[in-house]
Parts: C-alpha cells; sequence; structure tokens
C-alpha cells in the first residue's frame, strides 16, 4: 500500500522556504505543468498555483489534499513511500497530475 507523508505546510508567497531536493509544479489555470513527474523515495513536491483562480491538489483516493489555494499560494507533500499518486484539483476535475515515486 502506498502512503505519501503530507507536510503541514501551506502558505502564500515565500513565508516557508522548500526542503533540499523539492521538486515544482506549477497550478495554472486549466492545466498542472508538469502534468506527470517522477521523484525520488523521500521526496518532496511543492504545488505553487500561478494561475489567477482558486484551485486545489487533492490525491485521488483522498490521502492528501490541500485547502483551496489562492494566487501565489503554495502546497507541499513528501513522499516516503512507493507508488504512483494521481491527483486532481477539486474545483476543475479536468486538471490532473501524477506523481510517480522511485
Amino acid at each position: 500500500m502506498a502512503v505519501a507523508l503530507v507536510l503541514p505546510a501551506c502558505g502564500v508567497g515565500d513565508i516557508g522556504a522548500p526542503v533540499e531536493g523539492t521538486v515544482f509544479v506549477s497550478v495554472q489555470d486549466t492545466v498542472f505543468l508538469p502534468e506527470s513527474l517522477t521523484v525520488q523515495q523521500g521526496g518532496s513536491v511543492r504545488w505553487t498555483n500561478d494561475g489567477k483562480i482558486l484551485h486545489s491538489v487533492v490525491q485521488d483516493s483522498g490521502k492528501w489534499q490541500s485547502p483551496l489555494m489562492s494566487p501565489t499560494s503554495w502546497f507541499d507533500v513528501r513522499f516516503d513511500s512507493l507508488g504512483t499518486f494521481s491527483y486532481h484539483c477539486s474545483l476543475h476535475p479536468q486538471m490532473i497530475g501524477t506523481i510517480i515515486v522511485q
């Protein structure tokens, strides 16, 4: 069973510096960029809302989710288990992405 550890990190602007080696995903108004990425086990991903409207990041099975993120807000997740994690925006379900942890 794949498990991700959700860091208690969600903020606006540069309030929280990302941990070294963090991989970044830009949340645009119609897409996550990149839509798919691979990280090493124990690695972190930071989603930043670079769009103009509210978005969220919700793991498809509900194991983790961000609050609604206003523009410039961010959300971090550290992935401690191997696996493939699909996610979407709760407000815009056509926005989908995948994190592969190796």
